[in-house]
């Protein structure tokens, strides 16, 4: 696949910009946060490809205008929807919220993007994006 526009982050390239303009697909190169190789946006971020250094496929975001769902639930519903139905945790680095198990550990594979909110606050708090991941595609000493 041909990218209708590339971008290589450095300085001065503004990349909220490039994204908001962005029609077709967009290939960002050398993104400073761990080893991210290049990253593919599509539309103005509707779905997002990230990929390592050697080329592997680590993560997968969605955003507004994409219509899938996760257990039933669209981007643009009330948080609550979800964790309503299981258990999740916010993570401030992250800015994402994780399922959680039993023991309070992290679920990989799926997180939802949402605002930091209190419970009481979920059902005013609307799912911005849901993020597929393998964060381990990332990690320097996995190639």
């Amino acid at each position: 696949m041909k990218p209708a526009r590339r971008g290589t982050y450095a300085d001065g390239f503004n990349l909220n910009e490039a994204i908001s303009e962005n029609r077709g697909v967009l290939l960002v190169e050398n993104f400073p946060i761990g080893d991210r190789g290049f990253t593919l946006y599509f539309g103005p971020d509707v779905v997002r490809l990230c990929f390592s250094t050697n080329g592997r496929l680590g993560c997968i975001y969605t955003f507004d205008g994409y219509l899938g769902t996760y257990n039933g639930v669209r981007i643009g519903a009330p948080l609550s929807q979800l964790t309503g139905a299981e258990p999740f945790e916010f993570d401030g680095g992250d800015e994402m919220y994780y399922r959680v198990d039993r023991q309070g550990q992290y679920i990989a594979g799926l997180a939802v993007v949402a605002a930091e909110a209190d419970a009481t606050e979920h059902e005013s708090t609307s799912i911005v994006g849901y993020c597929v991941h393998d964060w381990t595609v990332f990690d320097t000493g996995v190639r």
